[in-house]
């Protein structure tokens, strides 16, 4: 197994901006970004798309400004899957989808209004998968729920105690879902696999305690970066195979959390874009790539 780098890439693109959504559409060959927020606490609502050289943003008109809401793509119906977030007054529960031109609302019935909850597609099952969150009020939420493409279905309950901040992302090899950490009453730092009908904790060593951290898989295995802790914001990197976690020992990014992460499958690249840290709101887009 070959190095592990980060590169910075471009300067060029979306504004400034944390609790962002984006997921890869490898349908299209791009990553896709949406929504966030600003240093002033400005909502967004755009649409930009990375294909690895540069930033391109879409004239759609989609779904209203949010942030701290999560994104997945759908690889069987071709369709990255926007739910949730935190649109000002409230957190909203509508469902969107984007087809590479627009997006399309598709149900506003289903998990109940949350911010701050993960997504990741589960191929084997053939469903986009939801867990945790919390409500504007500051009301936990530990469910796990499946979107089809048409309707929303409430899978089990007993599983990771209720969170939100945390992270999920999908095994293709072992098929599990994987979660990551997230915020309770404290900082967490445990980890559960889903594989398709029950969670399991699979460890609870590994990285430090964290927040607004980021995953994705790489075709080998999980890759977790960053977050906030008590103490301040994170800027590591860990793999995990299944069993164990291994921090990947490079100079990356720098500390942030609440940036987007998604796996480039075509170029084998993850790409991290924006975040925030202790002293600003970041528009910088970074890929990590394994070098031999």
């Amino acid at each position: 197994m070959g190095k592990h780098l980060w590169t910075e890439r471009e300067d060029i693109g979306p504004t400034a901006r944390a609790a962002v959504g984006m997921a890869y559409d490898s349908a299209r060959h791009q990553a896709v970004l949406f929504g966030g927020v600003t240093g002033s606490n400005a909502f967004l609502n755009d649409t930009w798309a990375w294909n690895g050289e540069l930033w391109t943003q879409s004239e759609d008109i989609g779904p209203p400004a949010r942030a701290n809401h999560a994104l997945a793509f759908d690889s069987i119906r071709e369709r990255v899957v926007l739910f949730g977030g935190d649109i000002g007054g409230s957190a909203s529960a509508d469902t969107w989808e984007w087809d590479g031109t627009e997006w399309t609302q598709m149900a506003d019935t289903g998990p109940s209004g949350r911010l701050g909850h993960a997504v990741t597609f589960d191929s084997k099952i053939k469903r986009v998968v939801l867990f945790g969150g919390t409500t504007k009020s500051g009301q936990l939420l530990g469910d796990t729920w499946s979107w089809d493409g048409t309707e929303w279905t409430q899978e089990q309950d007993t599983g990771p105690t209720a969170r939100y901040y945390h992270a999920l992302a999908y095994d293709i090899v072992r098929d599990r879902v994987v979660l990551f950490g997230g915020m309770k009453s404290r900082v967490l730092y445990d980890t559960w696999e889903w594989e398709g009908s029950r969670w399991s904790q699979v460890a609870d060593t590994g990285p430090f305690m964290r927040q607004g951290h980021e995953m994705v898989f790489d075709g080998t295995q999980v890759l977790l970066f960053g977050g906030s802790t008590d103490t301040g914001y994170l800027g590591d990197t860990w793999s995990w195979d299944g069993k164990h976690w291994t921090q990947i020992q490079d100079i990356g990014a720098g500390p942030r959390a609440w940036a987007a992460m998604a796996y480039d499958s075509d170029r084998s690249r993850s790409v991290l874009f924006g975040g925030n840290n202790q002293n600003s709101f970041l528009g910088d887009t970074w890929e990590l790539y394994e070098h031999s």
